[in-house]
């Protein structure tokens, strides 16, 4: 007996795990998250987490209670008893049981508990919102020596029928060059030319009309040393279409009227009224925890649709690295059919580095 009680003293998980079973064998540990497609699970076998389908799923038991936020701005809150690929049941207070189909569940954290960081808590906090802070770094050393700096910042509200997103971010990259005569070693004669030099900023709202059809409105901003642009202002209005809304991928189009006004360094000014076209992908990659975003946008004058157009890619790739922070590959690029005296049409940005995100 004195055995049995050492054993539960040192090894309390084992008491208190949730449990989820799986074609007859029942798994202990955390279970991290849920949804109609998987259950993904810290087991306390080893490290890492365990993602099963949740078709596979049998029977299922939390330890702490989930808060199932619903789309008729409900809140659930318990521990999980049941679950299937329709509906996730939970168990009240008064000792009964409740079942919220999949399709009205707009998130369901795990409660944190009262020890929890701040990372930790946001999800029940503020379910809604994320965030991301971006910084990459370059430096290469050959014919010239190259140095890059990026940084940006992000926040979006993904709960429908309302969404809405801000991102900003900063680009500086310089080329140097190294003329130094040997005989003159006192006299730098280096030449150092900055050949990025971009701040942008978009606020984008989008309202669902339908299941796949949605309204949006932006304000893109933009400041370009480069092209000695003080300020570049685009508006935008139009609607969108979501070809494929699934769970783990989302591709959509969009198209509408814009209205871009330039001001450059000197106080020259002009504008116009655009068509505006884009397209984006936001995919659950299956290996690694990963995720990909892309955004294309096409942009002509209604007047020189032939001669005056700007085209802009972005895609990124993030890796987990720990739990808040993970690794960002990105690469952007970017047309300008009208380049500034002393710029040039296309430029290409390729960026690695860290993004926390909460």
């Amino acid at each position: 007996m004195r055995r049995l009680w050492l054993i539960l003293l040192f090894v309390p998980s084992l008491a208190s795990a949730d449990r989820v079973t799986v074609k007859g064998a029942v798994l202990e540990g955390e279970v991290k998250s849920i949804s109609a497609k998987e259950v993904v699970l810290t087991t306390v076998y080893g490290k890492g987490d365990l993602t099963i389908k949740t078709e596979d799923v049998s029977a299922i038991e939390t330890d702490v209670p989930f808060h199932v936020y619903k789309a008729d701005d409900g809140t659930a809150v318990g521990r999980v008893v049941g679950i299937t690929t329709a509906a996730v049941t939970l168990a009240r207070a008064d000792g009964g049981q409740v079942e919220i189909p999949f399709d009205q569940v707009q998130a369901a954290p795990r409660d944190a508990g009262p020890d929890a960081n701040w990372f930790e808590q946001r999800p029940v906090e503020s379910p809604w919102w994320t965030g991301n802070v971006d910084l990459s770094f370059a430096s290469f050393d050959a014919a010239t020596h190259t140095t890059a700096l990026a940084t940006g910042f992000g926040v979006r509200r993904t709960r429908g029928p309302h969404r809405t997103s801000f991102t900003a971010s900063y680009l500086r990259s310089t080329t140097r060059e190294d003329e130094d005569d040997p005989d003159t070693t006192d006299v730098d004669e280096s030449d150092e030319e900055t050949t990025a030099d971009e701040l942008r900023g978009i606020l984008r709202h989008e309202y669902d009309l339908t299941s796949r059809v949605f309204a949006f409105g932006s304000v893109e901003a933009e400041h370009d040393g480069i092209e000695d642009l003080s300020i570049r202002l685009i508006p935008k209005l139009g609607a969108g279409y979501k070809i494929i809304d699934a769970e783990d991928l989302v591709f959509s189009v969009d198209a509408g009227v814009a209205y871009v006004y330039q001001r450059y360094f000197g106080g020259d000014t002009e504008s116009f009224t655009a068509l505006a076209f884009g397209a984006q992908n936001d995919w659950d990659l299956p290996w690694l925890g990963a995720t990909w975003h892309t955004r294309v946008d096409y942009l002509h004058s209604i007047t020189d649709p032939t001669d005056d157009y700007r085209l802009r890619g972005e895609t990124a790739l993030l890796i987990p690295i720990v739990e808040q922070v993970s690794l960002k590959a990105s690469v952007v690029d970017e047309y300008n059919s009208q380049p500034a005296d002393d710029a040039v049409s296309n430029s290409v940005a390729t960026l690695l580095g860290l993004s926390l995100i909460y």
